[in-house]
């Protein structure tokens, strides 16, 4: 794969009606590519295009309020291997095929930000975001009641969009600015379209699945000097989920996680470090994602040898709740992950820092 970029440039700074900038882009990207591909044959496929990507951007340059406004798009090819004219029925009962046919990716945004520049002061920023894809690629499944044979192939559909804002503010809550506040709030919505199947359907229909998201982060930050920092963090995100696919089950859930950090100087020069978090998770129809887990971590540390040698004892999942089994709600549906590591465990670790000195310089 190569490609070549051809771009015209605008650029215009200082503009006095928007006090900022403006940035227009008219690039052409030229990209070629080439696959060779066996699976149950040899095949080459040459894929080339040219992509015209345009973007524009507004941004202040000063001020007591920021803001920039972007807007573009971003092209390329499906992947080539799901472009290939092949049939594997390796497995009779399960066949595979390619599809030459796909087409092209296409993917819009726009983007506004609006933030304050306030030195020493509590600071907010709102934002808002829109994507939409064109020609996403789904896998397609046919069933043949009187074979028992099963069919899979890439096809293009249309209808993938989301639309996501919030606002956030922080910084110091006292004038020595030892308190301090970060809260972020988000509402995102996400027109899901794949393709699914369905019982008492022999091929795969149009999936679409509409996702809201509701959340908020909140921080509170206590730095009393260097030898004591305590923080104090929460959140909840709330899922509502809705789709008219026949047998789909709709989602009223949210998960939920409440914490404390402390980082404490202790007696002859050694560091305390530890983190407790509950992460809770309500409303969901299977029993097994209605959890409530306790994660604490902890961290000693000391620093001998005159700083160079570091001694660490950590203990990661000391209350042993973490699972290896992640149960999480994407886009269409439900998705299980098993990760083969170790939950819980203690570490002692040693590591010698080597300084080497800069050469003095002449006083100039």
């Amino acid at each position: 794969r190569n490609e070549h970029l051809f771009n015209l440039h605008f650029f215009l700074f200082q503009l006095k009606a928007i006090n900022g900038e403006f940035l227009l882009n008219m690039p052409v990207r030229m990209v070629n590519a080439h696959l060779h591909y066996t699976r149950t044959d040899h095949y080459h496929l040459p894929h080339s295009k040219a992509f015209v990507e345009p973007d524009i951007s507004l941004r202040s340059h000063s001020g007591k309020i920021g803001y920039m406004l972007s807007a573009g798009i971003k092209s390329d090819f499906p992947d080539l291997t799901s472009m290939i004219d092949y049939r594997d029925d390796s497995n009779p009962l399960s066949v595979f095929l390619g599809n030459p046919d796909l087409k092209n990716l296409h993917r819009y945004y726009v983007d506004l930000n609006l933030s304050t520049r306030r030195n020493q002061k509590l600071n907010f920023s709102l934002w808002a975001n829109y994507h939409q894809t064109d020609h996403s690629v789904a896998y397609s499944l046919s069933f043949n009641k009187s074979s028992g044979i099963s069919t899979m192939r890439p096809v293009s559909v249309n209808g993938n969009w989301d639309l996501n804002g919030g606002w956030s503010i922080y910084g110091p809550l006292d004038k020595d600015k030892k308190l301090s506040l970060e809260n972020r709030s988000t509402v995102s919505y996400n027109h899901c379209v794949d393709m699914a199947s369905v019982e008492g359907y022999a091929e795969s229909v149009r999936s679409i699945v509409n996702n809201w998201r509701i959340g908020d982060e909140l921080k509170l930050n206590y730095r009393a000097n260097d030898d004591l920092e305590l923080t104090l963090h929460g959140g909840a995100d709330y899922y509502l989920i809705d789709s008219k696919r026949s047998g789909f089950t709709h989602i009223r859930a949210g998960d939920y996680s409440l914490g404390a950090n402390a980082q404490v100087k202790l007696p002859w020069g050694a560091q305390l470090t530890s983190d407790i978090t509950m992460f809770a998770r309500r409303g969901y129809h299977q029993t097994e994602m209605n959890t409530t887990d306790w994660v604490w971590n902890a961290q000693i540390s000391k620093a001998i040898c005159k700083g160079k040698l570091f001694v660490r004892l950590q203990g990661f999942d000391i209350l042993h709740q973490f699972s290896n089994t992640q149960l999480i709600m994407n886009a269409q549906g439900k998705t299980e992950t098993w990760r083969n590591c170790i939950p819980q465990y203690y570490m002692l670790s040693l590591s010698w820092r080597f300084l080497v000195k800069a050469k003095k310089k002449s006083e100039e």
